[in-house]
C-alpha cells in the first residue's frame, strides 16, 4: 500500500492553490495571467506564523494548530466559511498521515474561528487549540501594517486622505480595540495590545499632521 501523502505538505498545497484560485476569481485573472499580491496566501502564512509561536507559549498541541492553520480559510469564498472549512479539512485530513485522534479537534477549531470579537466577559475558549486558532487568525488583523494594506482597498478609492483616516480610525477604536480583549490566550492579549496601541499612535500622528 502507498504512504500517504504528508499532512503539513498536503495541508499547505491547498491552502495556496484555494489562496490562488480566490484572487484569481476576484481579479478575473487567467490561469496564465501573473498575480499581482495574494492576501489571502499573505494572511494564511502568518496565521501559521503565529498558530505556532502561541503553541509554543501555551503548550497547545503543534500539529493541531499548524494543520488548522494552514487549512481555516480554504473555504473562504462560500457562505459560513468556518463551518463548510471544517468540513473540508476533515476531508483533506483523512486522506494524509494526521494523526486520526487530533482531526476533530481541527475540525472543531475551524469550525469556530470566525468573527473580530468575542462576547465581553466571556471566557477562554476550549479546547486551547481552538482558542489558538482563534487568537492566530485575529493577530493578524492588528498592527501597523494592517493598515497600510487596508488603505490599498477599493473601498477607499475615491476618497480623500482625510475621509480615509476617519474610516481607518473609527474601524481601529470601535472594533479592533474589541478584538484585543477578546483574545483567550495571555501572550495574544499581550501582543494584540501592543500592536493595537502601535496602530492608534499611527493614526495619532497621521491627524497631527493634518492639523500643522
Amino acid at each position: 500500500m502507498a504512504a500517504r501523502m504528508s499532512w503539513r505538505e498536503r495541508c499547505r498545497t491547498e491552502a495556496q492553490m484555494r489562496a490562488e484560485a480566490e484572487v484569481r476569481a476576484r481579479l478575473q485573472l487567467s490561469g496564465n495571467a501573473s498575480i499581482p499580491f495574494n492576501h489571502r496566501w499573505e494572511h494564511v502564512q502568518r496565521v501559521v506564523q503565529m498558530a505556532l509561536w502561541l503553541a509554543d507559549n501555551t503548550g497547545a498541541d503543534r500539529d493541531i494548530v499548524e494543520a488548522a492553520a494552514w487549512l481555516h480559510d480554504i473555504c473562504k469564498h462560500e457562505p459560513n466559511h468556518g463551518k463548510a472549512g471544517a468540513a473540508m479539512a476533515q476531508s483533506i485530513l483523512r486522506k494524509t498521515d494526521f494523526p486520526p485522534d487530533k482531526i476533530a479537534v481541527v475540525v472543531d477549531a475551524i469550525a469556530r474561528h470566525v468573527g473580530l470579537t468575542r462576547p465581553p466577559d466571556a471566557a477562554p475558549m476550549e479546547p486551547l487549540e481552538a482558542a489558538v486558532l482563534w487568537d492566530a487568525d485575529k493577530l493578524t488583523k492588528l498592527g501597523v501594517s494592517v493598515l497600510a494594506y487596508n488603505l490599498s482597498l477599493r473601498q477607499f478609492d475615491g476618497m480623500t486622505l482625510t475621509e480615509r483616516h476617519a474610516e481607518l480610525n473609527k474601524f481601529t477604536r470601535k472594533v479592533l480595540s474589541k478584538t484585543v480583549v477578546s483574545m483567550n490566550t495571555a501572550p495574544a492579549r499581550q501582543l494584540a495590545e501592543a500592536r493595537y496601541q502601535a496602530m492608534v499612535a499611527f493614526l495619532d500622528q497621521w491627524e497631527s499632521e493634518d492639523r500643522v
